[in-house]
């Protein structure tokens, strides 16, 4: 067989090198309206009923995490928008900028260490 040389691969911004989580009764608030987060880690997150209007490339804020006590910790953390899917209604993020006290939260609730006193955590 002589070397055609054919390579399939994919670019490197396509490389996936965060450890996302799934988790079930989480939220975000973006612009006051409440999406289901599918997944997430310290880079960014997957959530489901997005119906903002903000498309690929637009920088957003998530304004606060609401777990599945009720409880709702602010983050106030920028993300970037990478897809939305109008139909699936899915959109994902990745966190762009963040204070030092939103890591913190993010990284507690990777190790799904307690977030707060209240004790809320993914799940």
């Amino acid at each position: 067989m002589s070397g055609s040389g054919n390579i399939v691969g994919y670019a490197n911004e396509q490389q996936r090198k965060d450890q996302r989580r799934a988790v079930e009764n989480t939220f975000v608030v973006i612009d006051g309206t409440l999406c289901q987060v599918s997944n997430i880690s310290l880079k960014g997150f997957l959530c489901v009923g997005y119906k903002g209007a903000s498309k690929e490339g637009d920088e957003i804020i998530v304004e606060e995490l609401l777990m599945a006590n009720d409880s709702r910790i602010r983050i106030n953390a920028q993300a970037i928008i990478l897809r939305v899917d109008a139909t699936t209604k899915e959109m994902v993020a990745n966190f762009v900028d963040m204070s030092s006290k939103t890591f913190d939260t993010l990284e507690k609730m990777m190790m799904l260490r307690p977030v707060s006193d209240k004790g809320d955590r993914l799940t």
